[in-house]
């Protein structure tokens, strides 16, 4: 298994991120298995300039790297759709809180839509305790992923 020092908030900040609602534009994220450095990638070299202010040949070059040494490079997949919906699911299911009030009100809030339930749930609380259950959920997922692609990581 190789050992790699890895940022995590820039690692986690790039697992978790919902891949059809975060991404104006179309990039990828790749671990660096050498420095443990988080890279985004733009698809289309002007994008990386408009939304991240990143001269479209240095996003060429970035790009090129990458394809050019590809075990080097691990891809960071970001998680899909349902994912989100699945963990704040678990979370509602979940003993988070011993009151059952308000654990049945924070249920009857989901309908379907995340940022809907958080308004509709109305208690920064409820909302705090379910970012610390999806927090908890997205680094166990994150280590198993390393675990299925030979990593141990080592967070920094």
């Amino acid at each position: 298994m190789q050992k790699v020092k890895v940022d995590e908030i820039m690692f986690i900040e790039a697992f978790a991120r919902d891949e059809v609602f975060s991404d104006l534009s179309s990039e990828s994220a790749y671990l660096d298995l050498e420095t443990g450095e988080v890279l985004w990638v733009f698809d289309d070299d002007d994008d990386a300039e408009m939304y991240a202010g990143i001269d479209p040949e240095e996003n060429v070059t970035l790009r090129n790297q990458i394809d050019g040494h590809p075990e080097k490079y691990l891809h960071i997949p970001g998680r899909d759709h349902g994912e989100h919906h699945d963990i704040l699911r678990d979370f509602l299911s979940s003993d988070w809180t011993d009151d059952e009030e308000l654990r049945t009100r924070a249920q009857n809030a989901y309908s379907g839509s995340i940022g809907g339930w958080k308004e509709e749930v109305d208690n920064q609380d409820v909302v705090h305790a379910y970012y610390d259950f999806r927090d908890r959920r997205i680094k166990k997922l994150a280590i198993e992923f390393f675990r299925d692609n030979a990593i141990q990581a080592v967070w920094r």
